[in-house]
């Protein structure tokens, strides 16, 4: 290459390091936080030792301890780029030709690795362990005498399976298309397809997921194909970098970048849910408990799912607009509200942080073990144990506290949060005496609400303000709850229209006017607290309704009303 094409090349590389970067921070970054959300790193020897212990342990430990950046979404995706720039850096520098034709190539695998990257449950191990599968075998290939680049590549081809897991075929392989040298490279793909089937005995693992990768992909039902085209593609890119080709005959050099972008647009879009994004996106904002941050995105994009509905009804209600807001945005029944069991959709950290913020303290418990029993590949998870610690505090079981308080103070972010807490157990403090846990203990339910019935949570709700009629939570949610499942009568007796010292919520005056007009009292005898201007929008929707005016045109006129929720809502 010359030096325009060397600076086209490095100019190449920058700008997919920049795309790489700019999608899985600002398009695709709660994919990116949800590789954190799925994982309990902890910087210990018995941690480091039960990782390391299975094939491709090491590499996983790596990336492990990589994924502990995606707590933020710009450093996540910063540590994502990285790695595919090194991939490409490193498989180049394997590359004997340097032409354009084969340094565009170079991006390939890099391209589809970005792209197994966009699904739900991918891992940074998969990055790790490929990457080091390259950098061995550049560091092979630069030793001079063939023989003893042969035997120390048969050497470690065991020894990488142990530490990277399958990929140590991809070592195999690209050291076979290397060598030119027939029976060293039946040998070496002999010997790295033989290691996880001898492995297979000793191992508790299916030979399906040893000869795939233990640590690439968390759900191990629907394994992509990906991960081992990037290898088979890294390969063969090799392969043909050991074909001479006559100088002059790469005129149209700029193409093949330009080939490889066009290609590399689609692939990654087409590998990418719009959708999974955004039911991330209002899982995680609640598990941080970013209220103001989850009504400006529903501003933005309103919720689909009853899961992402039931974020946004608590950061309403959180913010004090619940009352006011809430038809604003598709509701469909009870559960939007308070998932259940069966609920579509239903988030376990989302749904536990839900009935932890109203005060049913023991049925967040119960959502966080069931998060921790449904979380891919079986590891803990960091904000899982961190809800459990709080929730601990606030029941005042101090023991077990500690307990998550410990594995947390060994992690990262949440290290820092869960020292202070644990110095003032040590000071003989009561962490519960802190404002957020003191009140939360005030407001808690008290009863044995592990038998919970979901369908009666309206009486929960209801000892729950009979304990605490502080709680506003439960307030806010008792009365939602009634008009949820249009009871009127009950909605009616629980809210207490004389004590707002301000204006009563739009939702609350609307379902106390149609409760009016059920009850044919005359309009003239209506309580101050009702808007004559919601009055009167009720008499027209009336008109309407009786009228037999098409659902689509009730929907556009009164569709943010709960009337139209009442009457049309199955």
């Amino acid at each position: 290459m010359n030096r325009t094409q060397r600076i086209l090349d490095w100019s190449v590389s920058l700008l997919f390091l920049l795309a790489a970067f700019l999608y899985f921070s600002v398009c695709y970054g709660f994919h990116t936080v949800n590789l954190e959300q799925l994982q309990l790193f902890e910087c210990t020897k018995s941690y480091f030792a039960e990782t390391v212990r299975v094939p491709g342990g090491f590499s996983d430990y790596l990336g492990r301890f990589l994924t502990q950046f995606c707590y933020h979404a710009w450093s996540g995706a910063l540590v994502i780029a990285l790695l595919l720039l090194l991939v490409r850096v490193l498989l180049r520098a394997l590359c004997r030709r340097k032409d354009a034709l084969v340094s565009a190539l170079t991006f390939i695998p890099s391209i589809l690795l970005m792209m197994v990257m966009c699904y739900r449950f991918p891992t940074i191990s998969l990055l790790t362990a490929f990457a080091l599968a390259l950098a061995a075998a550049l560091a092979v290939t630069r030793i001079a005498r063939p023989g003893l680049r042969h035997g120390l590549a048969l050497m470690l081809i065991p020894v990488l399976y142990w530490l990277l897991g399958s990929f140590a075929l991809l070592f195999a392989l690209i050291m076979a298309v290397r060598e030119h040298n027939r029976a060293f490279a039946i040998a070496a793909v002999v010997l790295a397809v033989a290691c996880p089937l001898v492995a297979w005995p000793f191992l508790p693992y299916p030979l399906g997921r040893l000869l795939y990768g233990l640590s690439y992909y968390k759900v191990h039902d629907a394994l992509p194909v990906w991960p081992w085209v990037a290898a088979l593609a890294s390969a063969a890119i090799v392969a043909l970098a050991e074909i001479g080709i006559a100088s002059g005959k790469l005129r149209a050099w700029p193409a093949f970048y330009g080939l490889v972008v066009a290609a590399a647009i689609p692939a990654v879009l087409l590998s990418s849910s719009r959708a999974d994004e955004q039911s991330l996106e209002y899982n995680i904002l609640t598990g941080k408990r970013a209220w103001n941050r989850i009504l400006t995105e529903a501003m933005r994009k309103a919720p689909r799912t009853y899961s992402e509905t039931a974020c946004l009804n608590l950061a309403l209600c959180k913010t004090g607009h619940l009352g006011g807001h809430m038809f604003d945005y598709l509701q469909d029944g009870p559960e939007t509200l308070l998932p259940g069991e069966n609920t579509p959709h239903q988030d376990g950290l989302s749904t536990a942080e839900i009935y932890y913020q109203v005060g049913m303290v023991n049925i967040a418990r119960r959502h966080c073990y069931e998060a921790l029993g449904v979380t891919p590949d079986y590891q803990n998870s960091a904000p899982v144990f961190k809800l459990l610690a709080e929730t601990s505090i606030v029941n005042g079981r101090y023991a077990l506290a500690r307990q998550y308080l410990k594995a947390l103070s060994h992690t990262l972010y949440y290290k820092k949060w869960a020292d202070d807490l644990l110095a003032r157990f040590e000071d003989g403090g009561d962490p519960a005496l802190l404002e957020e846990y003191a009140v939360k203990r005030l407001e808690r339910y008290k009863g044995p609400d592990y038998i919970f019935d979901y369908n009666r949570a309206g009486i929960t709700l209801s000892q729950l303000l009979q304990e605490s009629p502080a709680n506003m939570t439960a307030l806010s949610y008792l009365l939602a709850w009634y008009l949820l499942n249009k009871d009127l009568d009950g909605f009616v007796a629980a809210c207490p229209f004389e004590g707002y010292t301000t204006t009563v919520p739009k939702a609350w005056q609307e379902a106390f006017l149609l409760y009016w007009q059920r009850s044919g009292a005359a309009d003239e005898e209506l309580p101050d607290f009702i808007d004559k201007g919601l009055a009167a929008g009720l008499a027209a929707f009336t008109r309407d309704f009786n009228a037999n005016v098409p659902m689509e045109q009730m929907k556009q006129r009164y569709g943010n009303s709960y009337w139209f929720y009442y009457y049309f809502k199955k």
